[in-house]
């Protein structure tokens, strides 16, 4: 059986290098992937656990790491955020609002003067 995704996965940076990619679960953002081609390890993709909006949430160790491919990767970072649920509980209402806030000053960015 192949893994599949549950996450939305989209560009890091649109237009951009196709090799950098940030899943996010209801626009939280709960990771990221990218090949690596800088570090001892090159040629591989690091994933990395990221749920910076949800302040309690309970951060899964490792939380970091390499993979050989980006769907290993891409499936290291959903496994990450699903055993930090689970350790956590149900997401609260507050994440939503967070995120909505950004959201509002991210699309007046930069400021009109």
């Amino acid at each position: 059986m192949t893994w599949q995704r549950k996450y939305e996965w989209r560009l890091t940076w649109p237009g951009e290098d196709r090799r950098d990619w940030i899943a996010q679960h209801d626009r939280l953002t709960i990771g990221r992937i990218h090949l690596d081609v800088t570090s001892p390890k090159a040629g591989t993709y690091l994933w990395a656990g990221n749920c910076s909006c949800w302040w309690g949430f309970e951060r899964p160790l490792p939380d970091r790491g390499w993979e050989a491919t980006a769907a290993e990767a891409a499936k290291r970072v959903e496994d990450w955020y699903d055993a930090g649920c689970l350790a956590t509980g149900p997401r609260p209402p507050l994440v939503a609002k967070v995120i909505r806030d950004l959201e509002e000053r991210m699309a007046n960015w930069p400021a009109k003067r």
